[in-house]
């Protein structure tokens, strides 16, 4: 076996969550950690997307690092490239750059007791690593229909995470298939360049105003001169998303979800003149069931004589056509796939349990994972965000700046006690998951009617953290050691004898 790296920590993704993670255990005296990555550079999804109008639809203040908040924000929503700019300054000014082989991708990882270390094998060798922690995200992995047809199309057809770079779609006929948040915002970013858009909608989805604005001069002297201001703002962004997730998303406030359902429903009237129209973008499921939408110009944009909406699914493609469920067909130059991503990917299918079959074989279609972090015979690996089934929460970067304060609580109570490796067991882990789905299964993604990226195969929430970003903290706070089998350094590998 020939290792190119041996590391302490290996961590696995450079988007928000992967940097917080390394900074954060560097500031615990962690120091020995690598991190891998299959892009060429930070900055995950925001590095992936750069389609036209591609932006934050969730406010700025809230969507930054709390140990590294920057007053240079123009907007109160930032575009894609502005985000991945602070996110590369952010992982530079921490000197994460020395520490990440790019353009490197984990194909598979097993447990080998001999090593005490986790074998991550990738496409440019092999890394040995005490402790993995997969931090890929949850839209890492996009969903990429195929059509009947579709390898006979003359024109261009790609998913809206590859564009193609420079392609504006000036002049073209697009369509553009899906009506989720990446499609809330392509449409009107290609309506005044297009010749035609045609909008293939399956399902519609809530949408809110997002409310974008620029920041006046006056405020961003006042994030410059205090940074106390911009504190206070994320704060209570926080807290407003706290309600929002707990009473809305998580089904605990039926009142507050038919209000904030209501208030959507408003908008698309007072927005969308046109009746038939109206009726075709109006949701029959439940707010919430779906992600829901955010957007100022997107039923504006609708509205505009080059652009049409098609009520249904795309179907099937010809040379220069795209062909609808019903039978519609239109003439076409591109096809932009605004499909969406599989939650969390397929990393937990390359990362083997101690009995050789992969996680993501072994759960079945209902993945899990003790706290979000801990799995089953996987000693020493700790998952963070979208890669942990059950870790999404709010805007997304919240578990990169909670779940390592739990790494560290682990690694000193190992280093203390002369421990080489500690294992969830699966009765916590069954346990906290059974207790996970008892509170999201009266949630709207469960009950609300529709099909959407959170459910499991099993019609669980497979998604999202079943708590308040509190909650998240307050759990990894407390370390349950008695959770854990532990092997003490020392003990013979081939006896795996654990202690208590």
């Amino acid at each position: 076996m020939e290792v190119i790296k041996r590391t302490r920590v290996l961590i696995v993704g450079s988007g928000g969550n992967g940097i917080s993670c390394a900074v954060l255990l560097q500031n615990g005296g962690i120091d020995d950690i690598t991190i891998i990555t299959k892009h060429s550079d930070f900055g995950g999804c925001w590095l992936q997307n750069r389609y036209p109008g591609c932006a934050l639809d969730g406010g700025i203040m809230g969507y930054q690092f709390g140990y590294a908040l920057s007053p240079h924000w123009g907007a109160t929503h930032a575009s894609w490239d502005e985000v991945t700019a602070y996110m590369q300054k952010t992982a530079a000014d921490h000197g994460l750059y020395e520490k990440t082989d790019f353009e490197t991708e984990l194909l598979e990882a097993e447990w080998l007791d001999d090593e005490n270390a986790w074998k991550v094998t990738t496409d440019r060798g092999i890394y040995l690593a005490e402790f993995l922690v997969p931090v890929t995200g949850f839209l890492e992995e996009p969903v990429i229909p195929t059509f009947p047809g579709q390898d006979d199309f003359k024109g261009r057809i790609f998913h809206s995470s590859m564009w193609p770079e420079g392609y504006t779609g000036e002049g073209d006929r697009i369509a553009v298939v899906g009506a989720g948040s990446s499609a809330l915002q392509i449409v009107p970013a290609l309506q005044p360049l297009a010749k035609q858009i045609y909008m293939f909608q399956r399902t519609p989805n809530h949408v809110i105003p997002l409310n974008k604005r620029d920041y006046t001069a006056e405020e961003r002297e006042q994030f410059h001169a205090d940074p106390s201001t911009m504190v206070k703002l994320r704060t209570d962004m926080i807290a407003f998303g706290d309600d929002i997730w707990t009473q809305v998303l998580l089904g605990q406030d039926g009142a507050k979800n038919a209000e904030v359902q209501a208030r959507s429903l408003q908008y698309l009237d007072e927005r969308v003149k046109d009746p038939a129209l109206k009726d075709m973008l109006r949701p029959d499921h439940t707010f919430g069931c779906k992600r829901m939408g955010a957007s100022d110009d997107f039923y504006e944009s609708l509205q505009n004589d080059n652009v049409e909406l098609i009520p249904e699914a795309a179907a099937s493609v010809g040379p220069n056509t795209i062909i609808s469920k019903s039978g519609k067909s239109v003439e076409v130059d591109a096809i932009v796939l605004a499909t969406g991503f599989v939650f969390g990917g397929s990393i937990l299918h390359h990362i083997k349990r101690r009995d050789g079959v992969t996680v993501g074989e072994y759960q079945d279609g209902h993945p899990r994972a003790y706290k979000s972090v801990s799995v089953a015979q996987c000693p020493n690996m700790f998952l963070i965000g979208g890669a942990g089934p059950n870790g999404q929460i709010w805007l997304g970067l919240g578990p990169g700046e909670i779940v390592p304060n739990y790494i560290v609580h682990a690694i000193r109570y190992m280093d203390a006690n002369g421990i080489r490796s500690m294992e969830v067991k699966e009765t916590a882990e069954l346990k906290w998951k059974s207790e996970c789905d008892a509170v999201l299964s009266v949630g709207p993604t469960v009950i609300g009617g529709c099909v959407n990226y959170s459910q499991d195969s099993k019609g669980y929430n497979k998604a999202a953290w079943p708590g308040t970003l509190g909650s998240m903290s307050d759990a990894m706070n407390n370390l349950i050691v008695e959770d854990y089998d532990q092997v003490k350094r020392g003990v013979s590998t081939e006896a795996l004898e654990t202690i208590a």
